[in-house]
């Protein structure tokens, strides 16, 4: 090799930032999500540190992976849909999220004690190493963040999922719920009285969970770990230079953000291949002359405790139809008509791109809602949890959809909904939104890595609004209002008191 393209490789090598990758939560879908974006940089030149549960099977000479496999469960398959089932019934959808808030909040704290205090986690607790950048993923927990000020360096976060109800806060971006729908509510911007008074209770009492059940515990954790105490780990949250979000307004809805909520809806599927299925799927597929659906519930549901009254309804209707269907399902012993067929572990975007793949059945999670988007094949959405119900709602309102509540789904409901889904008109619509999702102006890959390349080559960057630092009380100008009351009450009475003086020296006693 000639000695000037050694050089120039050497200086290339030279040229790239230290990036540090802190992806703490264990859940596969979104380290998916994050993937694509840490292997572009490291084959840009970037030398990464990447620490995750997820360590890449590619060993790359840009990247060193830290693995933290073992101090937790991964959360593959570890959601059990019977218990969902049961839990609409009356009021109980005003509080069926506090036990899995719950849930989670106990998880992410015994989750944090475990990473700070493991061995292989120290040199991040002790700020060892000399980073440019600090990708960081913005989700349930703010852990990370007080390694983020331990070592002084702009942050990026990183999102998988629509904006939880306490991000647009530390951006300083509108969370009116008047109009602004919380991502775990079957919700868009256009509500009702009723609705806006739910999602107005849901965000206040997110908001306050979040404050209470784990970002202070978690700054006492912090503190007792590090040794030392930390800024209010909401504050640190408010420097991050930009926060990259897995959505995009075609299908997620639209949100007025600042210039550091950066939208990279589909960054998972750059460069993304089809990848030819195993012979006897590919046949299977290719001869079904009605087309096939596409069935699955994604990584974190068990798509087998679907209880039995459900599934017998929609065998029943699979028994009836002329396409075939491909369903994720994690069991055996499932007695089904000739035009179904049972997979462990589908190939979903090789089958949604197929031409022969007429709908998809889905929980709506982010990754398959986007899937469903690039594609153009149109849903039956069947959320069960989290941000489905507000990925379902916006994706019905752009008119790819049929959302069908699981509460609800018996053999005629399933039925309507999903010979809407295969009309034509729906899916001619699924086209037409695919082609909005895909028309954008710049690459989401090439949107991430310049905003993360940016933020380390500015030293940080300042592009979330300064109502950030405002409360509540400030942001609708209560204190402007209260101010004014009590002049204009002064003056009134100061005005009464004058005159009432007055009319005693100047007015004649009778």
């Amino acid at each position: 090799m000639p000695y000037w393209l050694l050089l120039i490789m050497w200086m290339g090598s030279c040229a790239g930032y230290n990036i540090l990758t802190l992806l703490p939560y264990p859940g596969k879908s979104h380290h998916m999500v994050f993937e694509p974006l840490l292997q572009e940089l490291a084959n840009r030149g970037h030398h990464l540190t990447v620490v995750s549960f997820f360590p890449s099977q590619n060993p790359h000479p840009n990247r060193r992976e830290v693995s933290l496999v073992g101090l937790a469960p991964l959360n593959v398959e570890v959601v059990d849909m019977t218990d969902f089932d049961n839990s609409y019934f009356g009021f109980a959808r005003y509080v069926e999220h506090i036990p899995i808030a719950t849930q989670l909040a106990k998880m992410n704290l015994e989750l944090c004690e475990k990473l700070l205090d493991a061995e292989v986690f120290k040199e991040f607790v002790n700020a060892q190493g000399d980073y440019d950048v600090i990708l960081v993923e913005h989700f349930n927990s703010d852990c990370m963040l007080g390694l983020v000020h331990n070592y002084g360096v702009p942050s990026v976060g990183l999102m998988s999922c629509a904006m939880m109800p306490f991000t647009p806060w530390r951006v300083g971006a509108p969370d009116n719920p008047a109009y602004v729908p919380v991502m775990v509510l079957p919700l868009t911007d256009t509500m009702t009285f009723l609705e806006r008074f739910e999602n107005t209770l849901v965000l206040y009492f997110y908001e306050i969970w979040f404050e209470i059940a784990i970002r202070w515990k978690e700054q006492r954790i912090l503190k007792r770990k590090l040794g030392r105490s930390l800024p209010p780990l909401e504050e640190i949250g408010k420097n991050a230079s930009v926060i990259l979000v897995h959505t995009h307004h075609s299908v997620n809805g639209v949100r007025v953000v600042p210039p550091s909520v950066v939208e990279v809806g589909g960054i998972h599927l750059h460069n993304r291949s089809v990848q030819p299925f195993p012979p006897d799927l590919q046949q299977w597929v290719s001869e079904a002359h009605s087309g096939f659906i596409v069935f699955s519930f994604g990584s974190l549901i068990k798509g087998f405790t679907l209880p039995a009254k459900r599934v017998r309804a929609i065998v029943n209707v699979f028994a009836r139809l002329p396409q075939r269907v491909v369903w994720k399902w994690e069991a055996e012993g499932m007695e089904l008509p000739d035009n179904v067929r049972l997979m462990r572990w589908l190939p979903q975007y090789e089958l949604l791109s197929h031409p022969n793949c007429v709908a998809f059945i889905s929980h709506a999670g982010g990754l398959s809602l986007t899937e469903a988007a690039s594609t153009g094949v149109p849903l039956l959405a069947i959320p069960i949890l989290g941000d489905q119900f507000g990925n379902a709602a916006h994706a019905a309102r752009a008119g790819m959809a049929e959302v069908l509540p699981l509460r609800d789904l018996d053999e005629d409901s399933f039925e309507t909904a999903l010979r809407s889904v295969l009309s034509e008109r729906m899916r001619t619509q699924a086209k037409r939104v695919s082609e909005m999702w895909k028309d954008k102006p710049m690459d989401p890959m090439k949107r991430a890595v310049f905003y993360v390349e940016k933020a380390a080559r500015c030293k940080g960057l300042n592009m979330s609004t300064d109502a950030r630092y405002l409360n509540r009380f400030q942001l609708a100008l209560l204190d402007v209002v209260a101010f004014l009351i009590t002049v204009v009450t002064v003056f009134c009475s100061s005005l009464i008191w004058v005159c009432r003086k007055c009319k005693k020296k100047y007015l004649p006693s009778n």
